[in-house]
């Protein structure tokens, strides 16, 4: 029994050695037997294994259009629209720009409205969370505890990070900002920001 299992397991490595030999150069050697005829060894590729595309992987060379926006009500009123348009450079870089409207309200306090552009650049260190930073510069305008505030430009600069979470078509953000230059008009004023944003593949 010994003898019979060792001459099998001889037989299973041999077989083995051949199989490893016939597939070398990316070709599988199949052997063809026919009756009364000579052995014949014929050719024939072997299919490669293709790695399957998944949308949790950002394509390079892919433009995205998304954003942000926010709605809160009460004796506090924000509204915050932020529209922009991205190119992913790669799967762990992205940049972009875009335009945001700002509007805080507080009862006999302050009326204030925030028109402005930014530009952004996003890494991405591991799947699923994003590091970014975004310059803006906006112009703000409106009346503070009943004083009428002219047009001026307020400088800031949003750095933070969060999650990403990919879907079919783009992705969903949870991003969390501080507004490292703070302006005393800032919008943002000593606040950790939230954004919730939506970003389509085109």
């Amino acid at each position: 029994m010994m003898k019979f299992c060792f001459v099998l397991l001889l037989l299973i490595v041999s077989f083995g050695k051949v199989d490893a030999q016939e597939n070398r150069n990316g070709f599988r050697l199949d052997t063809i037997y026919r009756f009364g005829a000579k052995r014949q060894v014929v050719k024939a590729p072997v299919k490669k294994s293709v790695p399957l595309k998944t949308s949790m992987i950002r394509k390079a060379g892919k433009w995205t259009l998304g954003g942000s926006c926010g709605v809160s009500f009460g004796d506090y009123t924000s509204v915050d629209v932020s529209p922009q348009v991205g190119y992913c450079w790669n799967e762990f870089f992205s940049a972009g720009g875009g335009v945001n409207y700002n509007y805080h309200h507080s009862s006999n306090q302050y009326d204030m409205n925030y028109l402005g552009v930014n530009v952004f650049g996003r890494v991405n260190p591991v799947r699923y969370i994003a590091l970014q930073i975004q310059p803006e510069l906006k112009g703000s305008w409106g009346k503070s505890y009943g004083k009428k505030i002219g047009f001026r430009y307020v400088p800031t600069m949003l750095v933070g990070g969060g999650g990403v979470i990919p879907t079919g078509t783009g992705s969903i953000s949870v991003m969390f900002y501080y507004d490292v230059i703070q302006d005393e008009c800032s919008p943002y004023g000593k606040n950790w920001v939230c954004s919730v944003g939506y970003s389509f593949n085109l």
